[in-house]
């Protein structure tokens, strides 16, 4: 309001601005594209992108878009919620037990063993690497097979006296793996 006292013929005009308002948005352990100023009615959209190793979880207000759009028409403000990935290590073996498996964080060290059974040993995990105690870093779902082999033995047979006989039989033969050797009297 104000008050004008006319002293002749006058012209009064009234000029108007469009509101202009303001789209905060924060995030932890991710970003936020869209916010800023925006003018009444006008359409901001919001976008959460995900820091490596990170999911877009949810708004502040409930809602669960990653990109949402909003009709501004006050000063606003949201939050991005995001948490952490969680992968899974499976871990396999035959011959031998394995010791590690589970659920991990994004970036977390896992410990994992393969232990042969009697008379077996460990050749090779399934990725090439050849430590049976090993750390790995989680960055994904992962499925590792621990390779084991079964032992060789070189049997070699002789005789002591060999002008009253021989003797028969030198083989490579697996753990537990029954074999005839024969001694030849001359």
């Amino acid at each position: 309001d104000r008050s004008v006292v006319i002293t002749s013929d006058s012209t009064l005009s009234a000029e108007f601005a469009i509101n202009v308002y303001t789209v905060n948005a924060t995030a932890m352990n991710g970003t936020i594209s869209g916010t800023g100023e925006y003018q009444h009615g006008a359409t901001a959209t919001l976008t959460a992108v995900a820091t490596t190793g990170y999911h877009f979880v949810r708004w502040s207000d409930g809602v669960t878009d990653i990109t949402r759009s909003i009709v501004v028409t006050s000063n606003v403000t949201f939050t991005a919620e995001f948490a952490i990935n969680v992968y899974t290590l499976t871990l396999s073996a035959e011959n031998g037990t394995i010791t590690g498996a589970g659920a991990y964080n994004h970036g977390a060290t896992a410990n994992i063993s393969a232990v042969p059974a009697e008379g077996y040993h460990f050749v090779r995990w399934s990725d090439g690497n050849t430590n049976a105690t090993r750390s790995i870093v989680v960055t994904s779902n992962v499925a590792l097979t621990a390779e084991f082999a079964i032992n060789q033995y070189s049997i070699t047979t002789t005789s002591s006296h060999s002008e009253r006989g021989t003797t028969q039989g030198d083989t490579t033969v697996n753990y537990l793996e029954k074999i005839t050797i024969s001694a030849i009297a001359n």
